[in-house]
C-alpha cells in the first residue's frame, strides 16, 4: 500500500481530528483515564486548525491515516489511525517533520513521550531520539490544562 506524505490543508481537518482523537485515546487514555474523559472528539476538532499550516498528512488510498505536526525546535504531535499501526505510516510522518525542522536550521529537535506510552518510546528510539529528561507537562482538556509526565526526547539532526 503506498503512503502519501503532504502538506496539511483546512480541508483535512475533519479527518486529522478523528486521527487525533482515535490515536490519543488508544495510546494515552489507560494512561490517564480521567484526562481521557475530557477530550471528547469536538475537543480535538475545535482545535485542530490552529496548527494546519504546521503539518503533514498521511495519506492511503485517500483517506488521511495519519499526521505529525510541528512548532518551533520541536514535533508536537505523531499520530496515526490505531488501524494503520505497524503498517509504514508513521515513521515517513516523523522524516517529514524532522526535515523541516532541519530546513528551518534547528540541529537539536525535540518531542515529549507520555511516561508510560513504551510503544511509541520505543519507535523513536528505534529513529535515533534518546530520552534527555523526564519534566513535567500540561494536557488539555475540556476544563482546562492538567499535569502529566513526560519523557523529553532529543535528536541531533545531522548537517
Amino acid at each position: 500500500m503506498k503512503i502519501l506524505i503532504e502538506r496539511a490543508s483546512a480541508g483535512d481537518i475533519p479527518a486529522l481530528a478523528r486521527v487525533w482523537h482515535d490515536a490519543w485515546h488508544a495510546g494515552h487514555a489507560h494512561l490517564d483515564p480521567e484526562i481521557a474523559m475530557g477530550r471528547p472528539f469536538a475537543f480535538f476538532e475545535a482545535r485542530m486548525g490552529s496548527a494546519i499550516d504546521r503539518m503533514a498528512v498521511a495519506r492511503a488510498e485517500g483517506n488521511v491515516v495519519g499526521f505529525s505536526g510541528w512548532e518551533g525546535d520541536g514535533i508536537g504531535q505523531v499520530f496515526v489511525l490505531p488501524a494503520w499501526h505497524g503498517r509504514g505510516v508513521a515513521a515517513p510522518l516523523l522524516q517529514a517533520a524532522e526535515d523541516t525542522l532541519k530546513e528551518q536550521g534547528h540541529a537539536l529537535i525535540w518531542l515529549q513521550c507520555r511516561i508510560g506510552n513504551d510503544r511509541a518510546r520505543a519507535f523513536y528510539e528505534k529513529h535515533g531520539w534518546y530520552v534527555a529528561r523526564e519534566v513535567q507537562a500540561d494536557i488539555g482538556t475540556v476544563s482546562g490544562r492538567e499535569p502529566i509526565m513526560v519523557w523529553q526526547m532529543e535528536k541531533r539532526l545531522a548537517g
